[in-house]
């Protein structure tokens, strides 16, 4: 992927763009945050450090989904009330977004589809979202199903989430702090989808759970023994 570089409004080091589908992008020298405009780019606060892991992911590795290239360009850490995992922000050969969930062992890319939703759909989702406003509703759409692209998912997580950190180019605003709920949701055999609702909107994510060696990964983390 080109890279586009601009010169940090803080610190004056070179913060890269590797991509035009991200809009924002963390400093990797004084963590301050900023948005890409016409002009160039605007400082929109600082960022906190992030805590260090075991990730065998890091910004620049990349890997394939389905037959398809994809470079990672961000992360974030996302906590709730029992732990944290990370979200690769990862962009494909094709000029699609998607994040690339790590937890646990566990790794779930999936590209965002919320676009491609026909109305029946994107009204469901709507229904879906407006019931999380009422916190204690979540813990009922354990186990309902509802039906995205291709296929009915069924519910097996609602948690609130808060972003501990990020890093990297992202393709929306995720200071420290921003909450959302996050639901993840299954079909068949692997099938995997998400739904994020924040303030900012809510966005449907699809894809599958791999294997490490499905990824096929380039430029990774190395740790002795693994």
């Amino acid at each position: 992927m080109p890279i586009t570089n601009f010169p940090c409004p803080t610190c004056g080091a070179q913060i890269p763009f590797r991509t035009s589908i991200a809009a924002y992008a963390v400093c990797p020298y004084c963590r301050t945050m900023v948005v890409r405009q016409d002009e160039g780019i605007k400082s929109i606060g600082t960022m906190a450090q992030l805590p260090d892991d075991m990730s065998p992911f890091q910004i620049g590795a990349a890997g394939y989904y389905k037959g398809v290239h994809f470079g990672i360009v961000g992360r974030m850490r996302i906590g709730w009330q029992d732990g944290s995992w990370n979200e690769w922000f990862m962009v494909s050969d094709d000029m699609r977004k998607g994040w690339l969930a790590e937890a646990q062992g566990a790794y779930a890319p999936c590209f965002e589809t919320t676009g491609d939703l026909d109305e029946v759909h994107k009204g469901a989702v709507a229904q879906l979202a407006a019931r999380l406003a009422d916190p204690g509703s979540a813990a009922g759409l354990l186990g309902h199903s509802i039906g995205l692209r291709f296929a009915k998912y069924k519910i097996v997580d609602v948690k609130q989430a808060e972003c501990i950190a990020s890093e990297g180019e992202l393709p929306f605003s995720a200071p420290q702090g921003r909450k959302t709920w996050s639901l993840d949701l299954i079909y068949g055999a692997g099938q995997f989808a998400s739904i994020e609702v924040g303030d900012d909107g809510t966005r449907v994510f699809e894809g599958s759970y791999v294997e490490w060696n499905d990824l096929r990964c380039s430029n990774y983390r190395h740790f002795e023994g693994w």
